[in-house]
Parts: structure tokens; C-alpha cells; sequence
């Protein structure tokens, strides 16, 4: 699937002085990449579907906190709960949870020995099914799969998410996690590629260096280790709270 990035500009960035209709969370989402598979020249070869609506992406290093190693699927929840924000399904007034709030809830809801909070400890699709519902009240489904190579299975239902305006979907594995953002599937061979959002990465926020990196690109299911069983997170949108602020 060829893909042409673009320059970065300033419509891909929030920022903190915006008085339009984000300025209730402008702030909070400062300087961060918005919707970066924007710059993406999609050319769709097979059935495909992609999220709607915008997203702010989330990685490594952001907001101070050295997450290097172990805070993949922290960064994968924030941006799936930052299009959940966007689209209103979450609470304006409700901010981003922090790493510290995520394994408090953990904590809260005996998911997790006290000592997790502060802690460097890598968590995955489940235990963020547990902090969507706790503490936004929004349930999910789990798609699992033994194998990386496998992921090709739950091609329709990403589907059938996405184009009934499904969220981001976290999908983690092996102690890593990444954000899928839509699919392109052959239907007849059962190949498929994935739009993946990669919270690894650790550079500046920069559309044409994280375009131009792969960070935001189409994999294949060899993306994902063979050796590895991964879930795969699919929110279930709520009752939007306001007016959905997603265009």
C-alpha cells in the first residue's frame, strides 16, 4: 500500500491558546500531534475502513514522564480515551488519565497490589478494559489471537468497527502495545494490512519525522511477533455527552 506523508502543520497540532470549539481541553492536549494518519495519502486497494474523528497522538516521553520499556499500552490508552474525548463520549471536564491514575484505578479495583502505583510495570488490553470502565463508565470488547500471524481473523470486526465509527483500538502483546487506526483486507486471500499508530516513539512532535519513520504507517500482520498472544481492545461508544466535536 503506497503512502505519501506530508510536511507538518500547524492544523496538526492543538494548541494552547485555542479559544475555538476545544477549548475546554486545548490545553491539556498542548502541542501534541492530532490525527497524524492525516498526512497519510490513503489509496485503499481492497475493503477497508478507517477511524473518524480526531485523536491526539500519545508516546514515549511526553508530559515528563521516562516511560521507555514499559509505557506503551499507557500511551495506547490515552490516545484511544483522547478520541473518546473528542467525540464527547467523555466528559470534558474529565482529564486524560496519567500513568498514576491508571495503575491507581488498578489498585482501586483490586486488580492490583498497592505497590503497583509508581511503579515501572507494563500492562495490557485487559487491565485498560477494567480503567475504561471504571473510570468513564464506557465498556469494551476483547478480540484475542494466538499469534501475530493470526491477526488477519479479526479483520471483519475491525471493520464493522471502524465504519460504524469504532475508536482507536489498543492491541497488545509480548509487553508491547500498539494503536490500530483502520484495515485494508482482501477479502477472497485473507490479507490484510493494518493502520498503525506506534506509541514507541521517543522523537519531538513532528509530523514528517513520525510520517517519514513508519510511527504512524500500514503494517502487515508480521508486524506482531508469532511467538506472542495478543488482545485487542474495541471500546463500545456510549451516549455522546455534548455535541460531538469530532469535525
Amino acid at each position: 500500500m503506497n503512502e505519501e506523508p506530508i510536511s507538518a502543520d500547524d492544523d496538526a497540532i492543538v494548541s494552547a491558546t485555542s479559544d475555538d470549539k476545544f477549548e475546554p481541553f486545548s490545553k491539556e492536549m498542548a502541542g501534541l500531534i492530532i490525527s497524524p494518519h492525516d498526512g497519510i495519502k490513503i489509496q485503499p486497494k481492497h475493503k477497508y475502513a478507517i477511524v473518524c474523528g480526531k485523536y491526539a497522538y500519545y508516546h514515549y516521553g511526553q508530559q515528563n514522564v521516562d516511560d521507555i520499556g514499559w509505557g506503551c499500552a499507557y500511551r495506547s490508552f490515552q490516545t484511544v480515551c483522547s478520541w473518546l474525548k473528542f467525540q464527547n463520549y467523555i466528559d470534558a471536564t474529565k482529564a486524560i488519565p496519567s500513568h498514576q491514575q491508571i495503575q491507581q484505578c488498578l489498585v482501586d479495583i483490586g486488580d492490583k497490589q498497592s505497590n503497583f502505583v509508581g511503579s515501572k510495570k507494563w500492562i495490557g488490553s485487559l487491565e485498560l478494559s477494567f480503567c475504561l470502565e471504571t473510570m468513564f463508565g464506557i465498556n469494551a470488547k476483547i478480540l484475542s489471537s494466538k499469534s501475530g500471524a493470526d491477526l488477519a481473523e479479526h479483520a471483519r470486526a475491525l471493520i464493522y468497527h471502524f465504519e460504524n465509527g469504532g475508536a482507536p483500538v489498543m492491541i497488545g502483546g509480548g509487553q508491547l502495545a500498539h494503536t490500530i487506526l483502520g484495515v485494508d483486507y482482501n477479502v477472497r486471500l485473507g490479507d490484510c494490512q493494518f493502520l498503525v499508530l506506534d506509541p514507541h516513539y521517543t522523537g519531538t512532535e513532528n509530523l514528517s519525522e513520525i510520517l517519514n519513520g513508519g510511527w504512524c504507517a500500514w503494517k502487515s500482520p508480521s508486524f506482531w511477533s508469532k511467538k506472542d498472544f495478543f488482545n485487542l481492545l474495541l471500546p463500545i461508544n456510549p451516549t455522546p455527552k455534548t455535541e460531538n466535536l469530532a469535525n
